[in-house]
């Protein structure tokens, strides 16, 4: 099967939304499907290139208007579609989504959207752009898409009200690529630990986007609200990643007194990605909306206990298998991580039954399998 991914990021640009599309792509490539990625150019790279038996063509982006690069090309795919069996986009939230269903409309090329879950930025302003958003132009989109894929039930039940019929609607999770741990599981993480002056502490791990959306400015007081209660040896939090707000986020530690007690890299190695993850005791992620995060998978296959935010969709997910708090709260998220520090056995029951639920049903040699059954139901 010829299938068209067209996407607003691709690796080696990082975020949640990159690896899905990666990891489905490989997966795909890996069952002997043609599978051709269109992106942005961002990081500018190769026009063209090969990558994991994927083709991925990357175009010129004129603008990125709240994070979404506005690419011309993505309306005007005529010649990337004459041979494909299925056009998959991502993000309702994009350029590259509102292309897809351009195409749909002019060539009529069977077409999926993986919705990836509802946007807040936690500004009022942006706030209400993505409202607006919301009731005219994401409403028109799911309309004119064949399917649409939802990463939860609550995100399907989400779609379902603007008029989209429930039988149009898949319910796919996210998932992971354990083989990309391997190599690096069985090396020692004291460099790593040296490295940032973590030995012989308590480690509470943020790993993604370092902005106000994913919560970076809740956790930041929430660790303050932590270091400052604890009577021993406070930990330390380590928050993994790069964003507009790094440099905001270290100034608010340093407003709190606790740069002792946090460590900023900025985007590190995979190699130290892992060293994290195999390292930490706590993974924490108070992200103000999400889809189905790939870090919150990560971090249970590597058996971190998890405490994230009470949204629907990550309560349809991990409501069992995770601690959830309110969004905005940074007393209830200080409360629960210093809650679990303090109670072994609750971390280690969480810890077991989390790697065993995303090691059994959120690898992608399984879930492509659901995405295989789509595009079939989709194609002649």
């Amino acid at each position: 099967m010829r299938i068209v991914q067209v996407t607003p990021y691709y690796p080696p640009h990082t975020g949640g939304i990159e690896r899905y599309v990666h990891n489905l792509s490989r997966a795909l490539a890996d069952r002997g499907h043609e599978v051709t990625v269109l992106t942005a150019n961002v990081p500018a790279g190769r026009p063209v290139e090969t990558d994991d038996g994927v083709t991925v063509k990357r175009s010129t982006c004129l603008a990125r208007p709240f994070n979404d690069p506005f690419v011309p090309s993505f309306f005007r795919l005529g010649g990337e579609l004459a041979e494909a069996d299925v056009l998959h986009a991502h993000n309702a939230y994009s350029c590259a989504a509102l292309g897809a269903a351009f195409a749909r409309r002019r060539y009529g090329v069977p077409t999926v959207l993986t919705h990836h879950g509802q946007h807040l930025f936690g500004s009022p302003l942006k706030d209400l752009v993505v409202a607006l958003y919301r009731r005219t132009v994401e409403r028109r989109l799911v309309n004119e898409i064949d399917r649409v894929v939802a990463l939860s039930p609550s995100d399907a039940e989400y779609v379902s009200t603007f008029g989209v019929e429930k039988e149009r609607i898949a319910v796919i999770p996210n998932a992971i690529c354990p083989a990309d741990f391997l190599p690096h599981m069985d090396g020692d993480t004291g460099r790593f630990e040296e490295g940032y002056r973590l030995n012989g502490r308590k480690r509470v791990l943020f790993v993604g986007q370092i902005s106000t959306r994913k919560g970076v400015d809740v956790l930041v007081r929430a660790a303050s609200l932590v270091v400052n209660g604890q009577n021993g040896s406070a930990p330390v939090f380590f928050f993994a990643g790069g964003g507009d707000y790094l440099d905001p986020a270290r100034e608010l530690a340093r407003g709190y007194g606790i740069e002792d007690h946090v460590r900023f890299p900025g985007k590190v190695s995979f190699r130290d990605l892992v060293s994290a993850y195999r390292s930490s005791d706590l993974y924490v992620l108070p992200s103000l909306s999400e889809g189905m995060p790939t870090v919150i998978l990560e971090a249970m296959f590597f058996g971190l206990p998890v405490v994230t935010t009470d949204l629907p969709c990550l309560r349809d997910n991990f409501g069992d298998h995770a601690v959830l708090v309110p969004p905005h709260d940074e007393h209830a998220l200080a409360r629960a991580v210093t809650g679990l520090l303090g109670d072994p056995e609750r971390c280690r029951r969480l810890s077991e039954r989390g790697q065993a639920f995303v090691r059994s049903n959120y690898t992608w040699d399984k879930v492509v399998l659901a995405y295989e059954r789509l595009y079939e139901q989709m194609t002649p």
